[in-house]
């Protein structure tokens, strides 16, 4: 079967998309879209594909009729045009995968489609990096507990990072993603299982500190990271959370930012404040470091303290005679694997993290690849 890529969205995420698309799916016709028609065409000339206008609003008939005979909708767009991009996937009956970590759009797309009964194609979401991959390594490293010690773990920790090598007082930052999208997860509240229930924390609410590989970084609470895992683990588990890694000074600056925000501010009027501050106060950089690292805890039924854990470090790499930073090839390659097992088995309907086979997708072409061997042959650090 000939594939037919339809790309939404020509910024940072798009445009590693259309390229490792073209890297990992030599023979696919691509079409990359924007707002902005110049700047698609720049992306689709990269990769030989063919650019498209597309909408700002609705859903222009044009639009559709690309999709009616498209393989898959790959939407690169921010978390606010999911609604849309998943509507019009819905109407013309194409795969849809999205990289949003919008707690909001993936349970507004989850009802979508749900009300809309037994439909033909996938909706696979939150498949980039977190969420994305590092839920996936998750439920891997749980099952492999389950399986080595007779018992489900006690504790559940995702912790990911898209840091630089260089930093300075007083942010100790330097922007690799969506400023918008870090705004968002340091307000928004972040799901976790305490004492076997989900339930919300404050983001930033539970700092800690970790030392990996020799680097002392820090982590705490934000949304949107752990994806479908506390539904997944609720009533399984005693504690599960997803935290996002900074190196140290910079969470303390963040909440010194919010706290002197006037009290009576909105969530969307303290993330647009933050975001504002971000993109003029802290540069865009491309040299890059994405850190990955899960753990999973408890007691075997001897009573002694397990630990199995998996760190992932990715830096720049060149694929098909194309730079990519750490953190648009470890986001892109979450989307694309996901996008081969969804193509291999026909999945239908709404396809979480938590619904993917961790081993295949852990240990899938485009995975090794980006990540290296994650599965390491099936040996994991921490496991003694």
């Amino acid at each position: 079967m000939s594939l037919k890529l339809v790309i939404a969205g020509a910024g940072n995420i798009g445009r590693s998309t259309a390229l490792l698309g073209r890297y990992f799916f030599p023979e696919a016709e691509i079409f990359v879209g924007d707002m902005d028609l110049e700047r698609a065409r720049e992306v689709a000339a990269l990769v030989e594909g063919e650019a498209y206008v597309l909408p700002e609003e609705g859903l222009a008939e044009d639009f559709l009729k690309l999709l009616s005979d498209a393989t898959v909708l790959v939407d690169c767009l921010p978390g606010k045009e999911a609604d849309r991009m998943a509507e019009a996937a819905l109407r013309t009956k194409t795969h849809y995968i999205n990289l949003t970590e919008h707690i909001q759009a993936t349970e507004s797309i989850t009802r979508m489609v749900r009300e809309a009964g037994e439909v033909p194609v996938g909706f696979v979401l939150q498949a980039g990096l977190a969420p994305g991959f590092i839920n996936v390594l998750a439920v891997h490293l749980a099952s492999v507990f389950e399986a080595r010690f007779g018992v489900h773990p006690a504790d559940v920790r995702m912790r990911v990072g898209a840091l630089t090598p260089r930093v300075s007082s007083p942010h100790f930052y330097a922007i690799t993603w969506s400023s918008m999208g870090v705004a968002v997860e340091y307000v928004k509240p972040s799901v976790v299982i305490r004492e076997g229930r989900r339930t919300l924390l404050p983001a930033l609410s539970e700092p800690e500190t970790l030392v990996l590989n020799g680097k002392t970084l820090e982590a705490d609470l934000t949304s949107g990271g752990a994806a479908s895992t506390p539904e997944f683990f609720e009533g399984k588990v005693a504690r599960l959370d997803y935290k996002t890694l900074r190196w140290p000074g910079h969470f303390r600056w963040v909440r010194t930012f919010l706290s002197g925000l006037p009290e009576d501010l909105s969530d969307e009027a303290r993330i647009q404040a933050l975001h504002e501050h971000l993109v003029n106060h802290i540069p865009v950089v491309e040299e890059d470091w994405v850190v990955a690292y899960a753990a999973v805890l408890g007691k075997d039924r001897r009573g002694t303290l397990r630990q199995l854990d998996r760190l992932v470090e990715a830096t720049p790499r060149v694929f098909g005679g194309h730079r990519l930073t750490a953190i648009q090839a470890t986001t892109t390659a979450g989307a694309l694997q996901a996008l081969d097992i969804l193509l291999a088995d026909g999945l239908q309907g709404v396809i979480f993290q938590t619904d993917l086979p961790p081993d295949r997708y852990l240990g899938g072409r485009i995975v090794r690849e980006v990540y290296g061997d994650v599965l390491d042959g099936g040996a994991l650090p921490g496991a003694g």
